[in-house]
């Protein structure tokens, strides 16, 4: 068989961090979205976002459709993400609340 490189290895080992950094299960990975939760959903579609090393993460409502547990949870794993890898961060989202806690600047539309 191939043996990964270097670059693949790397990023197995990034997508892995973020897996357990989201609380993504193992078994969620072999199911289809349907029979996924929205938190469930929310967690993979940012581990997949940040996968890539991006410069910046664009979250429009991402977690509004969530309990205000998850939202917590999934907020507090980003910013801690963000904090350490130094990536931009663009909230678009209706809750004041959100916005107080998450923002170090705002744009009122």
């Amino acid at each position: 068989g191939e043996v990964a490189g270097a670059g693949e290895a790397c990023a197995r080992a990034r997508a892995d961090e973020l897996l357990g950094s989201f609380g993504v299960r193992e078994e969620w990975l072999a199911r289809r979205p349907h029979e996924l939760s929205g938190g469930e959903l929310m967690r993979l579609a940012m581990v997949r976002a940040l996968s890539v090393r991006p410069r910046y993460l664009i979250a429009d409502e991402s977690t509004a459709m969530l309990d205000a547990v998850t939202q917590a949870e999934l907020w507090h794993v980003l910013m801690g993400l963000q904090e350490r890898d130094g990536w931009g961060l663009v909230l678009v989202s209706h809750s004041p609340a959100l916005v107080g806690r998450v923002a170090t600047r705002r744009v009122e539309l």
